[in-house]
């Protein structure tokens, strides 16, 4: 009986966790600094088609999703904010609620006559690969 009460208690002892359809790399540092740094060599020289290509969602590219017109648009844009004088990625930081598809770097942006640390966003996306979601430029703005 004893026996018995104690496989029963191991068996409902704790709910597991369903494992993700995509699991995040265990150690995204190397490759998510490299798409960062792809991305703003891109933004230096406006290679629109290179910054597409990194810019997106969990479901892949904004290439996917938006006409091309728009995200040349959107990519000219952001590079004419984007354009600096060198960077340093200072950290990263977990994304509270994100943690099985997103990860935080604080990239610290020089400009001509200030440097200011910059959040992206990156998620690993349902294609296996990085892409920066969301980069804070209000604060390059200063706003």
């Amino acid at each position: 009986m004893a026996l018995i009460a104690v496989v029963l208690l191991a068996a409902c002892g704790g709910a597991s966790r369903p494992e993700p359809v995509n699991p995040m790399p265990t150690n995204p540092e190397v490759a998510t600094q490299l798409v960062i740094e792809q991305f703003l060599r891109a933004a230096n020289s406006n290679d629109l088609d290179t910054m597409a290509r990194l810019f997106g969602t969990v479901d892949g590219s904004i290439l996917n999703r938006d006409p091309r017109q728009l995200v040349d648009e959107q990519m000219f844009a952001l590079a004419s904010i984007l354009r600096h004088d060198g960077f340093t990625i200072q950290r990263f930081e977990v994304v509270p609620g994100r943690r099985d598809e997103a990860t935080r770097a604080i990239v610290n942006m020089r400009f001509s006559d200030r440097n200011v640390d910059v959040p992206y966003v990156l998620v690993w996306s349902k294609d296996r690969t990085w892409m920066i979601e969301q980069i804070e430029i209000n604060r390059i703005m200063g706003r």
